[in-house]
């Protein structure tokens, strides 16, 4: 997801930072001209685990910063299985194949839907999960595989939640 808006600036900063960096992107909403031209290019889906494992390999990847989702909240609600298609099951894919190949650092790309309506605001990290949307609930599934994840196999990870402002 390095070709959208939030994954495109993650690699412009990991590149002002010295770091290597690759990107997988299906450029399905993302556009290839974000992407500095210095930084490898892979296309394709987190959802195909050969890909994935050839790029883990071939580019060394210790890390992964995961910004592929679908976004479109009255979308997920229209088409809910293409939203737990991409958002769920391609991370499941995803974290598959990186515990296989042994990478064992992992940032995730939520999103404050997970909380739905919250009770309080502002809206404090340990607050109650309700999403209310299928959008909501293909990322907060996937955060639980995190979780799960993290206990099975000793996978570090952190969930970014951010806010549609």
């Amino acid at each position: 997801g390095g070709g959208g808006y939030i994954g495109s600036h993650m690699v412009h900063e990991l590149v002002d930072a010295g770091e290597p960096v690759v990107v997988l992107d299906n450029l399905s909403t993302g556009f290839r001209f974000l992407i500095p031209a210095t930084v490898p290019f892979v296309a394709g889906s987190t959802g195909d685990r050969e890909l994935v494992a050839k790029t883990i390999q071939h580019y060394r990847v210790n890390a992964i910063i995961h910004f592929a989702a679908s976004i479109v909240v009255p979308e997920s609600v229209r088409d809910p299985l293409a939203y737990y298609g991409n958002n769920t099951m391609n991370t499941c894919a995803l974290l598959a194949v990186a515990v296989d190949m042994g990478v064992q650092q992992f940032i995730f790309s939520s999103t404050a839907a997970v909380y739905g309506n919250p009770t309080q605001l502002p809206v404090r990290e340990d607050a109650a999960t309700a999403p209310i949307s299928p959008y909501g609930t293909s990322k907060l599934m996937s955060e639980i595989m995190l979780h799960d994840a993290s206990k099975a196999y000793g996978l570090r990870f952190v969930v970014l939640r951010y806010f549609n402002v």
